[in-house]
């Protein structure tokens, strides 16, 4: 069974939270509507199972997870090719990273919750969109770390991200012409989350007990002499595709 509509009709909050109070499993499929200015073939993909969140993609080949591990220094691509092709059928490709010793759990959490946020702030950008849920499709454990967030935690993450977004363009425009500024918010946010993981700032858009206040401070963090492990590849999290 599929259930299909527009963004307009039926905002993407009141999905998750279908999803989440209905226990549903399934594939959310979001694509940009022909008329916006986003390129077509760019394509959200979000899997469910009984209400919870499991894993999130641009892609159907089931190489995102893969590629989004190569961009930390933790294991080389060539390691975690050859464990993905060793990895059970049923099992969630970060946990048998993590049972054959290449990624850790801290790692694993900070996947997981760029795999989850980096979606969820390119879908934000979206001002026309279509969407389908197909029930019960499968979930691809190549793309799963093996970890989930309740799809009503989501919800709350969208209202924060979209209070995050203010207070982004009003600090960019205040800084105009002053110092460099990340260019967008997806960008920015892609870069508090890392800053924050690796200097062990304990910090999760997941946490529902942090306060609009304390997420607003996290902003600051771009302006400190932080530094961060070269990636291999410098990506926003809102690019519409690699």
């Amino acid at each position: 069974m599929s259930i299909t509509g527009s963004i307009t009709d039926f905002s993407l909050q009141e999905i998750f939270r279908f999803v989440g109070k209905g226990n549903k499993s399934g594939l959310l499929t979001v694509t940009a509507s022909p008329e916006s200015q986003i390129p077509s073939h760019t394509a959200h993909y979000i899997w469910v199972h009984r209400g919870d969140i499991v894993a999130a993609a641009n892609h159907l080949n089931q190489q995102d997870l893969v590629w989004l591990i190569d961009q930390y220094p933790w294991v080389s691509n060539r390691v975690v090719t050859k464990l993905a092709q060793f990895c059970p059928p049923d099992k969630p490709l970060g946990l048998y990273l993590r049972s054959q010793g290449a990624l850790q759990n801290e790692q694993l959490e900070h996947l997981f919750q760029v795999q989850i946020v980096r979606q969820a702030c390119a879908l934000l950008q979206l001002k026309d969109a279509q969407f389908k849920f197909d029930q019960n499709v499968p979930t691809p454990t190549q793309e799963m770390t093996g970890l989930s967030v309740s799809a009503l935690v989501l919800e709350e993450i969208w209202q924060k991200l979209i209070l995050l977004q203010k207070l982004f363009e009003t600090r960019k425009r205040k800084t105009s012409g002053l110092n460099s500024y990340p260019e967008n918010f997806c960008h920015q946010l892609h870069l508090v989350l890392d800053i924050a993981f690796f200097h062990s700032l304990n910090f999760s858009l997941f946490d529902t007990q942090k306060s609009f206040t304390e997420l607003c401070q996290v902003f600051d963090l771009c302006d400190r002499p932080y530094d961060l492990p070269k990636p291999r590849q410098v990506e926003a999290m809102c690019c519409t595709g690699k």
